[in-house]
Formats: C-alpha cells, sequence, structure tokens
C-alpha cells in the first residue's frame, strides 16, 4: 500500500526530482503516528537524491573536474538544475596584438573582480581568496570592457560538488 506521499512523488524520477518538489509533496505530512509510513518514505526517497545528487555530501566529486574556457565576453561555466560546482581557478590568455584587454569577471550577473588586464602575450591567475561556487542561476562569466573581446580566452577549472 502506498503512502501519500509517495503517490504524490510516484511520477518523479530520482534524476529529475528537486528538493522544492520533495518539500511540496512532503508539506501535508505531519509527526504524527498516522503518518510514519509518509515519514519512512520522505526518508528514503531524500537518502537516494542525496545518493544520486550529492553523493559525498558537498565534498568533491570524483572525475567530474573539468577546465572550461571561453574567446570573448561569454559564459564559462553554467552547471545544470541540479548541479553545484566549486570553481578552482581562473585564467586569461590575451592571444592578440595591440592594446590590453580589460575584463570584469561575474557570478550571477554580479561583479566578483573588476579591471583585470591582459597585455598582448601574457597569461594571467585571478585570485581566488574564498571558496567561490557557480550553479544555474549563478553562471560564471567573463565581460570584456576594453580592448578587442576575441583577443581574450578566459579559463576556469572547476570541480562537482552537487549533480
Amino acid at each position: 500500500m502506498s503512502s501519500e506521499f509517495q503517490t504524490l512523488v510516484k511520477s518523479k524520477s530520482i534524476a529529475s526530482i528537486t528538493p522544492q518538489q520533495i518539500l511540496d509533496a512532503g508539506q501535508g505530512v505531519f509527526l504524527d503516528i498516522q503518518t510514519s509510513p509518509d515519514i519512512n518514505a520522505i526518508n528514503k526517497l531524500i537518502a537516494s537524491f542525496q545518493h544520486i545528487h550529492s553523493p559525498n555530501y558537498g565534498q568533491p566529486i570524483p572525475l567530474s573536474g573539468q577546465v572550461s574556457s571561453v574567446d570573448g565576453s561569454e559564459t564559462i561555466l553554467a552547471p545544470s538544475s541540479q548541479e553545484v560546482e566549486r570553481i578552482l581557478a581562473i585564467s586569461a590568455e590575451h592571444t592578440g596584438g595591440g592594446a590590453p584587454v580589460i575584463f570584469d569577471l561575474t557570478l550571477g550577473g554580479m561583479v566578483i573582480s573588476t579591471a583585470n588586464a591582459a597585455s598582448p602575450g601574457a597569461h594571467i591567475a585571478i585570485a581566488i581568496t574564498s571558496p567561490l561556487y557557480a550553479s544555474k542561476n549563478l553562471p560564471l562569466a567573463v565581460a570584456v570592457t576594453s580592448g578587442t573581446a576575441g583577443d581574450l580566452t578566459t579559463s576556469c577549472a572547476s570541480i562537482k560538488i552537487s549533480q
């Protein structure tokens, strides 16, 4: 016999369910003896969700590291709906000639590093002074503010902590 909670989530796959959907389905479950089957079902679903989406509970997921690169003013890293990635390093290279390229780095549209300058032929590292994370609604991007945008290649090393 299915609990009320199980009936509400029966058409969801474990890969696509979100924490908000779990909260919505569990909204009518109260902490009493009559809802014990629902509470057990919620606990099982949450444990399954964690094993799929956050197998290491916020620690880096093995073999999920990557380096993403873009030319000009572009989004460097845009995780999907269930993903959170920790940004480990950011660098930029001026591959053209002529004037320096000045650029900002943004996270979700908020400037996190401003007026970075890359001279022709230069390869620069951007200092990351505290943990930096990207998610679907907080993508990491570069915005060229001066110089030839196509002359700038920006790269980011990251690793998933939630999938």
